[in-house]
């Protein structure tokens, strides 16, 4: 079901990313060059879902976002603050274009 009330799709494009840059420069147990994978995967499937998210229905965004993009299948994640972070922006990016 689409929002009732106006929605703003660059704020929240913006919201999203700032959660994203935010993401890069916390500290974690994990290899640097898999929080930066995990950034940039994250990145390409907010641009995809901001700029299809009119023409997608609900189950098509998330099924986007958690199955078929999830950064986190592809990597050894060590720690739980970080599958927890990409948990939340992905729950987010879903929540915002849904």
């Amino acid at each position: 079901m689409r929002q009732a009330t106006s929605f703003d799709a660059n704020n929240a494009l913006a919201q999203v990313k700032y959660a994203i840059k935010d993401l890069i420069h916390s500290d974690y147990d994990d290899n640097e060059d898999d929080v930066i994978y995990t950034a940039n995967k994250l990145n390409a499937v907010l641009r995809m879902v901001h700029d299809n998210h009119q023409s997608w229905n609900d189950e098509a965004i998330r099924e986007f976002v958690m199955r078929q993009h999830d950064p986190l299948r592809h990597i050894p994640v060590k720690s739980e603050k970080l599958h927890h972070r990409v948990r939340h922006i992905q729950q987010d990016i879903i929540v915002k274009f849904s």
